[in-house]
């Protein structure tokens, strides 16, 4: 998809800009790439509620902190092509992230509708594919601290 068909307003300076890569330094293709900042500035939301939406962007830390049964928290669908991270603490037991209007497509292969966060800090990157899909590229083995589960 062009995104940059869409721009609302271009930024002018020479901190920051596009570079146009040779069909040598990006194997073949002659793509564009922001460049100049040392990193780019996303939320992190350390309060979650189970009673309000996780928002689709950012990072989410400390899910699951609350003492008690599993915790079961519901992110908004996504946007394509934003990142979303996910990050449990699950002292009190497993965390649950339901997606709304939205489906988990695992590196296995599988579609799921619910991640389930079983260890400490270990962190879940989900990417928008599209409006209804979340990918990950990490394995759903439970050994890993998560899985995708209906």
């Amino acid at each position: 998809m062009a995104f940059n068909n869409r721009i609302l307003t271009s930024i002018f300076g020479r901190r920051l800009g596009l570079q146009r890569l040779t069909t040598g330094e990006s194997g073949g293709s002659r793509s564009e790439y922001l460049v100049g900042p040392d990193d780019f500035r996303v939320g992190v939301t350390t309060n979650e509620s189970t009673g309000t939406n996780i928002k689709p962007y950012g990072y989410s830390m400390n899910l699951g902190t609350s003492a008690g049964s599993s915790a079961v928290y519901n992110l908004e669908p996504p946007v394509p092509g934003v990142r979303k991270v996910l990050v449990s603490s699950t002292a009190n037991g497993p965390v649950y992230v339901n997606t709304l209007n939205a489906l988990i497509f695992s590196s296995a292969g599988t579609t799921q509708a619910t991640v389930k966060l079983s260890t400490l800090g270990v962190p879940v990157e989900l990417i928008g594919a599209t409006t209804a899909i979340w990918l990950t590229y990490v394995a759903t083995a439970s050994g890993n601290g998560f899985q995708a589960t209906t």
